[in-house]
């Protein structure tokens, strides 16, 4: 079953890479919503609920905010749902909690932050959190692809503050 969900999150990891180095917010958004929905394919060969419950829902919001339609009561909705849901499935403890961290912390960054410089950082750290909730399910190929989009994301970072790009 590990093994399965595994190649599900290297499929996935395509779409993260492609975001990371999208120049398009909306193409950031869809491509993150694709990504979303393998993941939470993938979830479930973990057996990782709240991982399963908080990604279903990180894209289908990642797909409302392509289409710029993600409001401050949409906002508030996901981050509502995702908390609750998120913390009545979650069956890992702490480590459990770690997605619903991570996506509570980029629903509202990708509510506030408009421009691509502050949602790539946001991702950053975001990707961290993931890393480290995929080692502890066993989710080595997110794990690795997510280690290398830190270094895609943290260059192309530099690449736009180089740029003269503001946050």
């Amino acid at each position: 079953m590990i093994l399965i969900g595994n190649i599900i999150s290297f499929i996935a990891s395509i779409f993260f890479f492609g975001s990371c180095i999208s120049k398009k917010r909306s193409m950031i958004f869809y491509l993150l919503g694709m990504e979303c929905v393998l993941l939470a394919v993938a979830s479930i060969f973990f057996n990782a609920y709240a991982g399963i419950t908080t990604l279903a829902l990180c894209a289908i919001r990642n797909f409302i905010s392509a289409k710029d339609k993600y409001t401050t009561p949409v906002m508030y909705t996901f981050l509502i749902l995702t908390t609750i849901s998120g913390l009545i499935v979650n069956n890992r403890g702490f480590i459990g909690l770690l997605p619903v961290i991570a996506t509570a912390q980029y629903i509202i960054c990708s509510k506030v932050y408009r421009k691509v410089i502050s949602l790539k950082v946001s991702l950053l750290i975001n990707t961290l959190i993931w890393i480290i909730y995929s080692f502890f399910i066993q989710n080595y190929s997110s794990a690795l692809s997510d280690s290398i989009a830190v270094i895609t994301i943290a260059a192309s970072i530099t690449h736009m503050v180089s740029q003269n790009k503001k946050i």
